[in-house]
């Protein structure tokens, strides 16, 4: 199955099924997709995918585009600097560690109902009712995923003072937020931490899910790859190619692409997705600070 990272990919050739007017200059959408984002497909899978997308819709497309493929931050920033490239896919933190806050502008993707949440789930009879009670229980998280064990280590910080470890967490990793539901639905944990709409989606294929589990915090982190345009291109240019991006809702060959996509609707991207992930940097850099000098993390 192509991965969400993939699907972003997937949409930016895609939004040409449903541009139909001419745009409003001749630049070109030039996309740097960081390969490290797609964590759940290779390299080669996820080219081939690319590759079958492209002699599909590039007949059809009426805004030129271009796919580059990276595997560090620092090439992607080089050829943004360049202009080789003008619409980036990457993970937030990425994002923030490699771009100002003036670098970036809005994009579009996926954007289906709890998208931009993480769930922290915890088992119904573990006895967990606030984020104190997590010391000494199971905790499942996405692998991989930077969002993810940002949060939980200020999580463990900002309540007992100490790294989880000290505090005694024990902490596993899965590859999708599917399978973490079910280790937790399975009594193989005692709580995790998962994307929005994938438990919205494990709840419609398993109603019996919701009777074990509790939410226990939604938390505003956007956890996957964001796509968005670099300021160099014109806002008459990206303004078009965001409005036109839900009129793929409205055509046969658009609605196959949302339903591989796996996703409600696509749309505008906001820009202040990466506020609150900057505010969580902040936040676990103070509290390391304190904590490391205080020797609590020793």
């Amino acid at each position: 199955m192509i991965c969400r990272g993939l699907r972003l990919l997937a949409l930016a050739f895609g939004i040409a099924t449903s541009v139909s007017a001419a745009p409003p200059s001749n630049e070109t959408l030039r996309v740097a997709a960081n390969l490290g984002a797609l964590r759940d497909a290779s390299q080669t899978d996820v080219e081939v995918s690319l590759k079958v997308w492209a002699e599909e819709l590039m007949r059809i497309l009426e805004v030129p585009a271009e796919m580059l493929f990276y595997r560090a931050m620092p090439e992607i920033r080089r050829d943004f600097d360049a202009g080789r490239v003008n619409f980036v896919i990457a993970d937030g933190l990425d994002l923030l560690r490699h771009f100002g806050p003036n670098d970036l502008a809005d994009g579009f993707g996926g954007r289906s109902s709890n998208e931009d949440k993480l769930f922290l789930l915890v088992r119904k009879g573990a006895g967990i009712r606030q984020s104190r009670d997590l010391a000494g229980k199971r905790v499942a998280l996405l692998s991989n995923n930077a969002v993810s064990d940002l949060w939980l280590d200020t999580c463990c910080l900002r309540v007992f003072q100490k790294s989880c470890a000290k505090a005694g967490v024990v902490v596993s990793k899965e590859n999708r937020s599917q399978q973490l539901v079910l280790k937790l639905f399975f009594d193989k944990a005692d709580a995790a931490l998962v994307r929005g709409y994938a438990y919205d989606l494990a709840l419609e294929l398993n109603p019996q899910i919701r009777a074990r589990t509790d939410i226990l915090e939604q938390i505003s982190l956007y956890p996957g790859a964001l796509g968005l345009f670099g300021r160099q291109v014109s806002p008459a240019f990206r303004e078009y190619i965001i409005a036109k991006v839900p009129q793929l809702h409205d055509q046969a060959r658009g609605r196959q692409l949302l339903e591989v996509m796996q996703t409600e609707r696509v749309g505008r991207v906001p820009h202040s997705l990466l506020d609150p992930i900057r505010e969580l940097v902040r936040e676990n850099e103070t509290l390391s600070r304190r904590y490391v000098a205080e020797g609590g993390r020793k």
